[in-house]
C-alpha cells in the first residue's frame, strides 16, 4: 500500500513539473501585396511653321518644280521658251467629242507638255489649322468611356489630352487618331505610357531595372511610287523616359494602409520642353535615343539597365513618351504638299519596364538582411 501511495505521488509531482515548463504564443505578421501597372495616358500634338507669308512653299502641280507664284514672263503661257505648244484640243471639243459630238471617237493626241503654267502655293492659315487629336479615354480603375477632341498647339506647345501631367496618370487611353489635315508635313505628335510601380517597399534593397521602348510603323492608303505616308512626311521617332524614385517607407515603421497619393510631388513629370530644366534631382530622366527614321520593323529607342536612378533605387512613376515628327515641311528646299488621297500609319509601341536584379540590403543596420 506505500508503494502505490508513493508511487502515486510521485505521479503527481512530474505532472506538476511538466506543467510548470509549458509556455505559448502568439505571433502577428503582416503580408503586403501591390503589383506595378504600366498603361497609355497622354498624348500631344502641334503643328509647326517656320514660314511667313501666304505663298512660301510652290510647285508646279505636274512636275513638283520650284515656281513662280506672282506669274512672271513667260511663266503664265504654260512653256519655257514663250512660242505656243502643240495643237490640243481645246477644252470645249474635247468635251463635245466626249460625249459624243459628231458621231465619232476622236482621235488619239499625245500628251501636253506639264503645266508649268499651275503654281501651287501653301497659305498663312493653311499650314497652321487642320490638325486635331481624337481619343477616347477612362478613368484609371474605373469603366466610363469619355471622350476629347483636341485642336493642334502651334509654335512649340503641344495641346494635350490632359493638360496636367498629374492628370494623365488618372486616366487611361482607350483609342487614339490624329487626324492631319494641314497643308504641310510639319506636325509633331507624342504618345505617353505611365507607369505606377509595385508599393512594396524596395527602398533599402539593392535593385536594378531594364527599360525597353521600341515602336513600328506601318503605312496605310496612297503610296505613290511606293512610298507611303512615313517617306512622304519623312516621319523621325524618339523616346524620352523619366521617373520619380521610390522612398524609405515601411522599413522604418510608416506602414499605412492608403495607396501613394498622385500629386505633383510623388510622380514623374514633362515640362514643355520635356527634359530641360528640370529641377536638379528631383526626377531622374533619360534621353538615349536619337531621332530615328521611321520603318515598319520594331526600332529599338531605348533599351538599357535604368542605372540613371542612382543608389540602386526602384522607380516609383515613370513616363515613357514617344514622339513622332514630321520633317519633310521643314525643308523648304524639297517640302511636299500634304497629300490629298488618305494615307496614313498604324503606329504600334512596345514598352517593358522590369525588375532585372534584386541584390542584398543596403542601410539595413548590423548586416540584416531581407
Amino acid at each position: 500500500m506505500k508503494r502505490i501511495v508513493k508511487a502515486v505521488a510521485t505521479t503527481a509531482v512530474t505532472l506538476m513539473a511538466l506543467q510548470a515548463n509549458a509556455v505559448q504564443v502568439t505571433y502577428t505578421f503582416r503580408v503586403n501585396s501591390s503589383g506595378p501597372s504600366i498603361y497609355p495616358c497622354n498624348a500631344g500634338l502641334l503643328t509647326e511653321n517656320p514660314y511667313q507669308g501666304d505663298k512660301a512653299i510652290c510647285y508646279t502641280s505636274d512636275t513638283h518644280e520650284v515656281c513662280n507664284p506672282d506669274c512672271v514672263g513667260v511663266d503664265c503661257q504654260g512653256n519655257d521658251n514663250g512660242k505656243p505648244g502643240p495643237d490640243l484640243p481645246t477644252p470645249h471639243s474635247a468635251a463635245l467629242q466626249l460625249f459624243g459630238g459628231g458621231g465619232h471617237q476622236p482621235p488619239h493626241q499625245p500628251p501636253g507638255p506639264p503645266r508649268k503654267n499651275v503654281c501651287e502655293c501653301t497659305t498663312e492659315y493653311g499650314r497652321k489649322n487642320g490638325n486635331y487629336i481624337h481619343a477616347t479615354y477612362i478613368p484609371w480603375g474605373e469603366s466610363q468611356d469619355p471622350h476629347k477632341d483636341v485642336i493642334s498647339g502651334q509654335g512649340n506647345q503641344f495641346a494635350q489630352v490632359f493638360s496636367g501631367e498629374v492628370d494623365a496618370y488618372k486616366n487611361v487611353l482607350r483609342t487614339l487618331s490624329f487626324n492631319l489635315g494641314s497643308e504641310l508635313y510639319t506636325a509633331k505628335y507624342f504618345v505617353d505610357i505611365c507607369y505606377r510601380g509595385s508599393q512594396i517597399d524596395y527602398g533599402t534593397l539593392n535593385t536594378s531595372w531594364n527599360i525597353l521602348a521600341e515602336t513600328a510603323v506601318t503605312d496605310f492608303g496612297f503610296a505613290p511610287q511606293g512610298q507611303g505616308y512615313s517617306k512622304l512626311a519623312d516621319l523621325e521617332m524618339k523616346a524620352y523616359v523619366i521617373c520619380t524614385n521610390q522612398n524609405k517607407t515601411c522599413e522604418h515603421g510608416n506602414c499605412n494602409e492608403y495607396d501613394t497619393q498622385i500629386n505633383s510631388a510623388e510622380v514623374a513629370q514633362y515640362n514643355q520642353s520635356f527634359l530641360q530644366n528640370l529641377t536638379p534631382g528631383k526626377f531622374n530622366y533619360s534621353d538615349k535615343s536619337n531621332w530615328s527614321p521611321a520603318k515598319g520593323s520594331f526600332t529599338q529607342l531605348i533599351d538599357n539597365k535604368w542605372e540613371d536612378l542612382g543608389n540602386h533605387a526602384a522607380p516609383k512613376f515613370c513616363k515613357i513618351r514617344y514622339v513622332y515628327s514630321e520633317t519633310n515641311g521643314l525643308d523648304k528646299n524639297k517640302a511636299k504638299h500634304r497629300k490629298w488621297q488618305k494615307h496614313g500609319a498604324n503606329i504600334c509601341t512596345h514598352t517593358k519596364i522590369e525588375m532585372a536584379s534584386m541584390g542584398e540590403c543596403s542601410n539595413c543596420g548590423g548586416g540584416h538582411k531581407h
